[in-house]
C-alpha cells in the first residue's frame, strides 16, 4: 500500500514538472486563431482579425477592428537595462500617458527567449481617448540579449478584451522572430 501511495506521489510530482496540468498555453507559441506580428527584436501573437494600428512609430501595431484594444511594441526601451529596471520601464508609460493610472498588479513572467520579463497590469480612465470610458492596460517590459529592453502595451477598453485573449497575447510573446 505504502508503495502504491509512493508511487502516485511521483507520478504527480513527474507530471506538475514537465508541465501537465498547466492551464496556459505554451510560451512563446501562436494559439489557434492567432497571427504572429514580427517586431525585429521580438514577436507576438494577436487575433487573426486585428489590423493594423494606428501608431506606425512603433516597432508593431494592432488594433482589434472595434478598435476596443491595441497591442503596441516598443523596441530598445532602454540599451542599458538590467532585470532590476524592468519594473520602472514598464510602469513610466502609463503612469505619464494615462488619466486616472491605478497600478492592479505586477510580477515577473516567464518570456520564450528573454533573459528577464516584467508584467504590469492597470486601469485608467478616458479610454482611446473616449471622457469617461474606463480602460485597462497590461504592459510587458522584456530585457532581450545586449541589455536591451522592449515593452509591449496592450490597452483596452474594459470588458472587451476577454481575460483568454489577454493570456494568449501574453504567453505568446517570444524574444527573436
Amino acid at each position: 500500500m505504502l508503495r502504491t501511495r509512493s508511487l502516485g506521489v511521483v507520478a504527480a510530482v513527474v507530471a506538475l514538472a514537465s508541465g501537465c496540468g498547466s492551464s496556459g498555453p505554451a510560451k512563446g507559441t501562436t494559439p489557434k486563431d492567432h497571427v504572429r506580428g514580427d517586431a525585429q527584436v521580438l514577436s507576438v501573437a494577436y487575433p487573426k482579425d486585428w489590423q493594423a494600428g494606428p501608431d506606425q512609430s512603433v516597432a508593431l501595431s494592432r488594433q482589434a477592428p472595434d478598435r476596443t484594444a491595441f497591442l503596441e511594441v516598443v523596441k530598445d526601451v532602454s540599451t542599458t537595462a538590467t532585470a532590476d529596471q524592468l519594473s520602472s520601464l514598464a510602469e513610466m508609460g502609463p503612469q505619464l500617458q494615462t488619466k486616472g493610472y491605478r497600478r492592479t498588479d505586477e510580477k515577473k513572467i516567464d518570456v520564450a527567449g528573454a533573459k528577464a520579463a516584467e508584467r504590469l497590469d492597470f486601469t485608467f480612465d478616458g479610454f482611446a481617448g473616449t471622457a469617461n470610458a474606463p480602460g485597462q492596460g497590461v504592459f510587458v517590459a522584456v530585457l532581450g540579449g545586449d541589455r536591451h529592453a522592449h515593452l509591449v502595451r496592450i490597452t483596452f477598453q474594459r470588458g472587451k478584451l476577454s481575460d483568454g485573449a489577454l493570456t494568449d497575447i501574453v504567453s505568446s510573446i517570444k524574444v527573436g522572430s
